[in-house]
């Protein structure tokens, strides 16, 4: 029995590559009760994991479907449900036979009604101050005069030379009669223009205004020398000089308050 071991263990050292499988039956041979337990462990545990790992991969699976599931539904638009809801409730009979978007339309009809009766009302019964003045009471006269020059040269033949100066002269003063006649500050004061002379394209004007006695703020602020004067001067800055023969120098305007007789 000795020689049989003796061989046995140098033939488990001589054969390197095979010593896991002799170990395997010499240990499968000398203990078979053990043997028996491993196969035995062997053969339920494949047994045992398969149900578990089929049972653990349809509980994750079913749980998957219903978070699906779940996001899909909470995926719909439920607005449409809340606009069919808004219409069935405009749609329900509020008073008599107006339904309830009926009665809404009636309401803001009736308050943009009302805005607009208001509106009017205010418009009609407004009375601008400013607008109300009695020109009776305008007795006081107040004179400006001053020069202008045109930028174009006015020359014509000596036989025609009156005519033509006399209708520049008229030209000259209806453009100065528009100017402050559309002022919206000097216009009710305003009363007549005169352009007394014309010589070396340069004309001579006088502006007359009549106002109220009591006129201090007017003759201070309305009709003082600068408003009056800023007024012409703004026209003759708004004038095109393509093709105008009229056309007047800005800056040679000068002006100054006159008192008649001085």
């Amino acid at each position: 029995m000795s020689d049989e071991l003796e061989l046995k263990t140098i033939q488990g050292v001589s054969n390197n590559n095979n010593i896991a499988s002799d170990v395997g039956i010499e240990v499968s041979s000398g203990n078979g009760a053990r043997s028996d337990n491993v196969n035995t462990a062997h053969e339920v545990s494949p047994l045992l994991s398969t149900p578990q790992v089929g049972d653990a991969n349809n509980a994750e699976f079913s749980v998957d479907n219903a978070v699906t599931n779940e996001s899909v539904n909470s995926s719909k638009p439920r607005w449409r449900d809340e606009l069919q809801r808004v219409k069935r409730e405009l749609n329900e009979v509020a008073v008599w036979k107006l339904k309830v978007w009926m009665v809404i339309l009636i309401v803001l009809l009736l308050i943009a009604l009302i805005i607009a009766v208001s509106f009017i009302v205010c418009a009609a019964g407004h009375v601008d101050e400013d607008e109300t003045y009695d020109r009776s009471s305008f007795v006081v006269e107040r004179f400006f005069r001053g020069n202008f020059t045109l930028a174009n040269s006015f020359t014509s033949h000596p036989e025609t030379q009156a005519d033509e100066r006399e209708k520049l002269l008229e030209e000259l003063k209806h453009q100065l009669t528009t100017v402050y006649n559309s002022s919206s500050a000097l216009a009710r004061y305003f009363s007549s223009v005169t352009i007394n002379d014309f010589s070396n394209d340069t004309a001579q004007f006088e502006l007359q205004f009549i106002i109220p006695s009591e006129n201090e703020q007017l003759v201070r602020y309305t009709l003082s020398r600068e408003m009056v004067k800023s007024v012409l001067f703004q026209h003759f800055y708004d004038q095109d000089p393509a093709g105008n023969s009229l056309y007047v120098k800005p800056t040679s305007l000068s002006m100054e308050v006159w008192t008649r007789g001085t």
